[in-house]
């Protein structure tokens, strides 16, 4: 039989050889491991806040592409207002951030903590550095999905998107997971915000305060980065739940979006 070029490959632009692999809408993960970061922003609105006495700069990105900011300021700064101000000392900036099509369906996540980012604003020269967290906007018409098939760490986070008030069906070999703005809400604010400075509470504990005390901060930033992401992510969950079971008997949370 003569070479016939159009059948040199079955699998040619099919799932198998990768096609769609990187296309698909999953459900957002609480972090990601990229910690540190530039980036340039496009401004919306600029907004220092005081906390307990902190200076906190806010940073509202325009949204696009159907995303909106599920929290306001206000209720990130009555957050704050209520988490003990040692565990987010020297983290004074947080980002509204309108991610790219591209970033929300290949990295996609509810909100970011980067322990040293550099943040330029489009058409100012002005440049903010530092530890921050982002918020991500969210485009809550979009569906996403997951596999059934899903490890322990996976399905906990399933059920814990369930408490939040996101609608989790399943269809076929899918679980689909329908959001409104309500839900992304809380998912950022009574859960994601306080992972993430979780996160920086374990930094602040393992290196930047042994380093202020005279110890080796490379070392220590090393000895941290080496912790497996399974104990990193565990701190982190625990000092959420806390917290948030904290802030429920103290009947601060839930509460209503708070409009500047």
């Amino acid at each position: 039989m003569p070479f016939n070029p159009v059948r040199r490959n079955r699998n040619i632009g099919t799932p198998k050889q990768g096609h769609g692999r990187n296309n698909r809408m999953v459900i957002p993960r609480l972090s990601t491991y990229a910690r540190w970061c530039n980036a340039q922003l496009n401004l919306d609105q600029r907004l220092r806040k005081n906390v307990n006495g902190r200076d906190i700069t806010f940073i509202v990105e325009k949204t696009s592409g159907g995303c909106v900011h599920a929290c306001a300021v206000e209720d990130v700064v009555l957050i704050l207002s209520q988490v003990p101000l040692a565990d987010w000392a020297g983290l004074e900036t947080f980002v509204f951030r309108q991610s790219t099509r591209k970033t929300r369906i290949l990295r996609p996540a509810w909100g970011r903590m980067f322990y040293h980012a550099a943040l330029g604003i489009r058409g100012t020269p002005i440049v903010i550095s530092g530890p921050t967290i982002f918020l991500e906007a969210t485009d809550v018409g979009q569906t996403m999905e997951w596999p059934t098939a899903l490890d322990p760490e996976d399905s906990a986070e399933l059920n814990r998107l369930r408490l939040d008030g996101h609608h989790v069906s399943r269809v076929g070999s899918k679980h689909v997971v329908a959001s409104s703005s309500v839900s992304v809400r809380a998912t950022q604010l009574y859960r994601t915000l306080l992972h993430e400075i979780g996160h920086w509470a374990d930094w602040l504990e393992k290196v930047e305060i042994p380093s202020d005390q005279g110890e080796d901060y490379s070392k220590l930033a090393d000895l941290y980065s080496s912790r497996p992401k399974s104990e990193l992510e565990a701190f982190a969950h625990r000092y959420a739940d806390n917290l948030r079971k904290t802030l429920e008997k103290k009947g601060v949370i839930p509460f209503s979006r708070i409009e500047g």
